[in-house]
């Protein structure tokens, strides 16, 4: 028999972790990586600091990669909301559902960029290794994950386009189709 308390607790918890990452969100969106701490996090929620770094175990990182993952999911909702029948429309889609998500979140996509993807190792070896994307090009016929990777390594680059260098939208869109081009042939679209 399940104890109730320990399940409003649970519901309590997660609550409270979702409105950290969801004033995360507000905060990074719209001012630098350097002016978050877990204790601004205090600022933007009713959250005692002592709850704040409970959630975190007192890492940054910690919160970080929460963030991140919390973002996954919602591009996943998203696509797993409109995912199109074709499974090579599905890799296209997916990859526009990211980009879509970059272009109208540019400073909150910035600050994660520049904490994972510059700082932090082993979060990009991990991303790299997209599960998601290695099942997609399995519905297509493709089993090597050497190519999800490559695709993985691949838009990474067009993300350092897009956030490292001051690119036009025309220049960006060039990339992008660029990118796009060579998806499409991979999969053989």
């Amino acid at each position: 028999m399940v104890d109730e308390r320990v399940v409003r607790a649970q519901q309590k918890y997660d609550e409270v972790h979702k409105e950290l990452l969801e004033a995360g969100i507000k905060l990074l969106s719209t001012k630098p990586i350097s002016s978050l701490s877990l204790n601004s996090l205090a600022k933007y929620t009713k959250v005692s600091k002592t709850s704040i770094y409970n959630h975190f175990n007192s890492s940054p990182e910690l919160f970080y990669y929460d963030l991140l993952v919390h973002l996954r999911n919602y591009v996943l909702n998203e696509f797993n909301q409109n995912e199109p029948d074709d499974p090579k429309e599905k890799i296209v889609y997916f990859y526009e559902i990211y980009i879509k998500l970059m272009k109208e979140n540019k400073i909150l996509c910035l600050n994660l960029y520049s904490q994972f993807f510059i700082v932090n190792y082993k979060a990009r070896f991990k991303l790299f290794k997209n599960k998601i994307l290695s099942k997609l090009l399995k519905e297509v016929g493709i089993k090597d994950d050497a190519t999800a990777q490559r695709l993985a390594l691949e838009f990474a680059v067009l993300l350092n386009r897009f956030f490292v260098y001051d690119l036009t939208s025309r220049e960006f869109g060039e990339y992008e189709k660029e990118f796009f081009e060579r998806l499409k042939k991979i999969i053989n679209y």
